[in-house]
């Protein structure tokens, strides 16, 4: 569940188009999880970072390939007119 939620965050700060927003949200992941471990009484998985961090590139990589096979389908539409 760790990687999906990522990955759509991943996907929703890809739509923004900015770095700004790209960079807050993976900032905002990273200081999310220290809170986290700093107020958890027991001990944290450093796994489930690790998690989050791969699923929010994973869905960065999923837009920028989505947006390239929409550019591509679109100019192969076009071609074929």
């Amino acid at each position: 569940m760790i990687i999906l939620t990522a990955a759509a965050l991943g996907i929703s700060a890809g739509q923004m188009r900015s770095a700004g927003v790209i960079a807050l949200v993976a900032a905002l992941i990273g200081m999310t999880f220290a809170l986290a471990a700093i107020t958890s009484p027991g001990p944290v998985s450093i796994l489930a970072f690790v998690y989050a961090v791969l699923g929010y590139n994973g869905g960065l990589m999923l837009y920028v390939l989505g947006l390239f096979a929409n550019q591509r389908l679109r100019r192969a539409t076009r071609a074929s007119h």
